[in-house]
């Protein structure tokens, strides 16, 4: 049994990309772009007025003007060779301005006199050449680039290639994809009739004790259809081995690039679609008429467990296979997950994935006990404005105030649809996402920051949102003796912080350099007990980015976050009474000690605070060193020198001196590293002396103002 994640991965590795064809623009909806689109000619191609009102010579005003003509949209003014001076033309909002004009004097700014049937124009302000004219090219230059590669084609898509006179667009083909339910049970509800045999034209079939109408299949079809897909319905197949075979071959017969089968795919002795694949039946005496390769046939999700994938191969091509549970909940989320990034990838998509945003719970949410979840969820936001969650708890160590910050974003408040089993179809009405929820025992409480998958109304089209992926914060399903608080029993036993509810903050974060409250922040990764041998040997067969830590635990994180508590501590006592406010301590769990989920938590935590300290991750801390220089912009010259400094009795010395951890602590510049980030600096701490590198790196930061800290290393 593998992961989800793995199984996108490897579905994704076989999909291919599909062939490029020409289409007309107007039949291109929904598809995506295989090259630039550029525009062959300028927009507007003539000089156009912005406005009705009179074409004029800017040196002719102010003055009379005597009107000659009128140039409106569609019928411009024919000169007849030149015009003398002192002359206006009446123009419309479009219109080509003529080539001796170079201004348009608005309507209402003129006034009209008549002589006779002459009419002239009086005209009392200056104007400049080019007031009210669009000048050619001003939306749309000659040659420039409208659309790019990978662009999805919408609907104003096409007016930008329509505005450029643009006819057809190479895209990639759309995938072919045919889809089958199986079952002898199955009865379609769209086909009229009585299953005893009283035809009625106007009811759909009464199904049969034991029998049940299909679902799958027609949902499936139109999931199929909103991913952009062109779709062959192969209707019901029973559970007969040989008409499973026959319906697969014919679809792969007749084109289609992926198979997508609702059912026969568990345990059961009437499941036969693995064996099928397999090439195990034949029909009308041909051997192996179908026969393919399984790629994995168990995933650890629910719903969705017996997912399947495999591949036949043709000579011209190779057909992708889903078997899909027959549980609908099961089917519509595997679909989702697995056969829709599948159906992106084929069409040309540079992010296949789902868009992932983070939400905040509404309620708890007990996990299961067995297998990470994929929770239907709909989103709310609050009138008028996103959410501002600011979940933060005070802490006291000694003299130091202390915050436990889980995060603060503008995030949406998820809401369970309801009971989730996979035969309640109804728990998919209106689900607008698919919360990632970790495997329990335990559950997750009201307010902890989750990841979502956006399943409908996904933000954007060709280049959507993608967040990092949230590890939330899982409360133990029986309550610790300690008061169970933000960090839980085993982090405030660690910490040696009590929690206090009664002072928990939500105010507005303040985003701007100047306004940043004094705040250092220390990123974390997810709390594990000591890994035993069994447990690391388990531990390095999970994908690099599902892994709960990358090194020995996350004792060192508590190390640093009691060291830069001590220092602040220290700090505030000795501050010059001339600074305002007192340096406080909070904390941040990134979802994994990989370089990646680190440098994203820096900067989310960046917004917020002053100073970042990244606990250390990895061999002598190599992935929160990588961290630093992945998640800042700019670098800190002389402050990692500055802390390496404060340890050098740790990191200095003759190598034949130092045994093996020493030896790579100090060949890894002792897993120091310093950056800045949106106005905040950045450090990561050396696995071992955490205090004495953050005192000598930090400590008289905080005494004098911020614009002040770079002449303290320079």
């Amino acid at each position: 049994m593998i992961s989800m994640p793995e199984a996108i991965d490897m579905v994704l590795s076989r999909a291919p990309v599909l062939p490029v064809e020409s289409v007309p623009f107007r039949d291109a909806i929904g598809r995506v772009l295989a090259s630039d689109v550029f525009s062959p000619r300028p927009h507007p191609p003539f000089p156009a007025s912005i406005m009705d009102g009179y074409a004029v010579r800017s040196v002719d005003c102010p003055g009379t003007l005597r009107v000659v003509g009128a140039s409106r949209a569609g019928a411009p003014h024919d000169t007849h060779g030149s015009v003398e001076s002192g002359t206006a033309v009446y123009i419309t909002t479009g219109a080509p301005v003529p080539c001796w004009a170079d201004a348009v004097v608005p309507v209402e700014r003129i006034v009209t006199l008549k002589e006779n049937t002459n009419v002239q124009i009086k005209v009392d302000a200056s104007y400049k050449p080019g007031t009210n004219v669009r000048a050619v090219g001003s939306d749309i230059a000659l040659h420039e680039t409208l659309l790019f590669s990978g662009d999805v084609i919408g609907p104003h898509e096409l007016g930008i290639a329509a505005l450029a006179g643009i006819r057809n667009a190479e895209t990639h083909a759309s995938p072919r994809l045919a889809v089958l339910s199986t079952g002898d049970e199955l009865v379609d509800p769209f086909s009229f009739g009585d299953v005893s045999g009283d035809d009625d034209e106007n009811e759909p079939k009464r199904v049969a004790s034991g029998s049940i109408y299909d679902a799958n299949r027609h949902m499936l079809l139109a999931m199929a259809v909103e991913a952009g897909c062109v779709t062959t319905d192969l209707g019901i197949v029973k559970d007969d081995p040989l008409a499973l075979a026959c319906a697969i071959q014919n679809a792969v017969l007749t084109g289609a690039d992926i198979i997508v089968a609702s059912g026969g795919v568990s345990e059961g002795d009437k499941d036969y679609l693995k064996q099928v694949l397999l090439g195990e039946f034949s029909f009308d005496g041909q051997p192996d008429t179908v026969k393919g390769a399984i790629h994995f046939g168990r995933v650890l999700m629910k719903p969705g467990k017996p997912l399947t994938f495999g591949e036949i191969k043709t000579n011209t091509k190779t057909v992708l296979l889903f078997g899909l549970p027959g549980n609908p909940v099961s089917a519509a989320v595997t679909f989702a997950l697995c056969v829709k990034p599948a159906v992106r990838r084929m069409s040309g998509y540079l992010n296949p994935h789902p868009p992932r945003i983070h939400a905040v719970l509404g309620h708890d949410i007990v996990l299961d006990h067995e297998r990470p979840e994929y929770h239907r969820a709909v989103l709310h936001w609050p009138e008028g404005t996103v959410r501002d969650v600011q979940d933060k708890v005070d802490m006291t160590l000694g003299n130091c105030p202390y915050q436990v910050n889980l995060g603060t974003e503008n995030l949406p408040t998820a809401i369970s649809t309801g009971r989730q089993i996979s035969s309640r179809l109804t728990s998919m009405k209106g689900a607008e996402v698919l919360l990632e929820l970790p495997k329990g025992p335990g559950f997750c409480g009201k307010d902890t920051r989750v990841s979502a998958l956006l399943i409908r109304g996904e933000l954007g089209v060709s280049r959507e949102m993608h967040m990092g992926r949230v590890r939330p914060v899982v409360t133990p399903a029986a309550a610790p003796t300690a008061n169970h608080g933000v960090l839980g029993a085993a982090v405030a036993k660690t910490a040696g912080v009590t929690r206090n509810d009664s002072s928990c903050d939500s105010g507005k974060t303040r985003r701007r350099h100047g306004e940043k409250p004094k705040v250092i922040t220390v990123v974390m990764h997810e709390m594990v007990p000591a890994l035993n041998v069994d447990e690391l040997l388990e531990e390095s067969m999970i994908p690099d980015g599902e892994r709960r830590v990358t090194d020995d635990g996350n004792d060192d994180g508590f190390a640093v976050l009691s060291a830069a508590i001590r220092v602040v501590a220290e700090s505030n006592e000795t501050s010059n009474s001339n600074i305002e406010g007192t340096w406080q301590v909070s904390q941040v769990f990134a979802e994994s000690g990989t370089s990646a989920s680190l440098a994203t938590t820096i900067r989310h935590a960046a917004c917020t605070s002053q100073i970042v300290l990244v606990a250390p991750s990895g061999p002598a801390g190599v992935s929160s060193q990588a961290a630093v220089v992945v998640g800042t912009d700019l670098g800190f010259p002389g402050l990692a020198d500055r802390m390496r400094h404060g340890i050098e009795g740790v990191v200095s010395g003759d190598d034949k001196e130092l045994n093996l951890k020493e030896l790579a602590d100090k060949h890894a510049g002792a897993g120091v590293g310093a950056g800045q980030v949106a106005g905040c600096v950045v450090l990561s701490v050396p696995p071992r002396n955490a205090y004495h590198a953050i005192k000598s790196g930090v400590q008289r930061m905080l005494v004098v103002p911020r614009e002040k800290w770079e002449g303290l290393v320079l």
